[in-house]
């Protein structure tokens, strides 16, 4: 195994030009909004982020996502640094431009919090995180829950009326839209960059009374976790919960099991272990609950093996209880030449799908059935690039290529190229 594999960020660069894969007959892109509806949606460059929080806004069609991690590891060295943006930022997915939003008075900046949508209440909220205001020593962790009108952006916080989780980075769960309860699983409370505290309690809190609630499992349970993914199915009452790292999450072996919790009863049941027919182990990827084709579905996070960052897509079918590849996980082409020295071929890329990935934001559109992810940790840095998946069609579209961040050989003159991040 390739233990080094989470630090292959070489000298960062400018990509090439991405290929322009038109989101013309996709969902997110089909609407021509107008000179009028578009203003304001080009004063602000395109924003490179990883460990961010946020939602799609699907009344207003829109990413919104605050905070996260915009340090960019130097040959694989991630030089110790303050840690916590606070800004929010809106990708308007009709006019296909950012805009950072102007607010005032909202929670400290922060990275590797939670964030869920809340259609009923019209809102973002957050929970967790952790921050730093030095470039060394230990990190404040968070367990405060703030919520963004995303009519008005400004930020309330939501105080708990009870004692809750305690304060922690890298948590996971979701919005139970049919309760209103902010379902949250796992995350590590340790203050220390080099140790890790994992967690694997379950916590349930009412956007309306501001009660936390704990969830008692009960039978066999998933290990304590962080870098974990999470998807909450609404109408079945259920937590699906994916992967992630222990102690050793640094350095792996990564976790590859998913579980899913009956809300109800407390119940965890292991549908799936590590096995040569699924994903491989894996930290800081996304899944989501697809309620139309009962499946869970899987993209990216970072290996411990020869390839590091994935761009692969699964389902998991959850009525025959089988993993399918629905996007094939790259292969090394090329191996390292050595630590952080990697050949322009180290993969053969699919430019059908987005550059290899983790850390990044996802959110589902439960209206139009499509999957959106941006920005996260490349093989060549921080990228700032938008695509969908779109559930109906199992494919990919490029909503927004990415101007940094991402490998030269995926670019329109591949070969130009001369070392793989230039």
């Amino acid at each position: 195994m390739r233990r080094f594999a989470l630090f292959t960020v070489c000298v960062f660069f400018t990509a090439c030009p991405a290929d322009d894969n038109s989101a013309a007959d996709a969902g997110l892109g089909a609407t021509d909004a107008g000179p009028k509806a578009c203003d304001g949606w080009d004063e602000a460059e395109m924003p490179a982020v990883a460990e961010t929080m946020g939602v799609y806004d699907e009344q207003r069609r829109r990413i919104v996502f605050f905070g996260g991690d915009d340090n960019i590891p130097i040959n694989c060295e991630n030089a110790g640094h303050p840690v916590g943006r606070y800004e929010v930022f809106s990708y308007d997915t009709v006019c296909a431009n950012f805009r950072e939003e102007m607010l005032d008075d909202g929670p400290r900046g922060r990275a590797r919090g939670m964030g869920v949508y809340d259609p009923a209440g019209d809102r973002m909220i957050i929970f967790g995180g952790r921050s730093r205001t030095r470039s060394n020593g230990a990190y404040r962790n968070y367990n405060d829950i703030w919520a963004l009108n995303l009519e008005t952006m400004k930020w309330s916080e939501l105080a708990a009326q009870n004692a809750g989780p305690v304060a922690r980075s890298n948590p996971a769960g979701g919005l139970n839209r049919a309760t209103g309860e902010l379902i949250v699983f796992g995350g590590n409370s340790s203050t220390s960059g080099l140790s890790f505290t994992p967690h694997n309690d379950v916590w349930a809190f009412n956007t309306e009374t501001l009660l936390w609630r704990r969830i008692q499992s009960t039978g066999d349970a998933p290990r304590g976790r962080l870098f974990h993914s999470a998807a909450v199915d609404d109408a079945g009452n259920r937590l699906f919960i994916f992967g992630g790292g222990d102690e050793g999450a640094w350095l792996g072996p990564f976790l590859a099991d998913l579980w899913v919790m009956d809300l109800n009863t407390g119940a965890w049941t292991l549908l799936a272990a590590e096995s040569d027919s699924g994903p491989n182990g894996r930290i800081w990827s996304s899944i989501t609950y697809d309620v139309s084709r009962d499946r869970v579905l899987l993209f990216a996070g970072h290996d411990d093996g020869d390839v590091g960052n994935n761009n692969d897509t699964w389902e998991f079918d959850l009525a025959s209880a089988t993993w399918n590849a629905i996007v094939e996980a790259e292969t090394v082409n090329e191996p390292a030449f050595a630590r952080c020295d990697f050949p322009v071929d180290f993969t053969q890329p699919n430019r059908q799908a987005p550059d290899r990935r983790s850390a990044h934001f996802a959110s589902l559109d439960t209206q139009r059935g499509e999957w959106v992810v941006f920005g996260g940790k490349t093989d060549c840095g921080i990228i700032n690039d938008v695509w969908t998946f779109d559930l109906a069609r199992d494919a990919w579209i490029n909503l927004k290529p990415a101007t940094q961040g991402e490998a030269c050989n995926r670019g329109e003159t591949p070969e130009s190229c001369v070392a793989m991040c230039q």
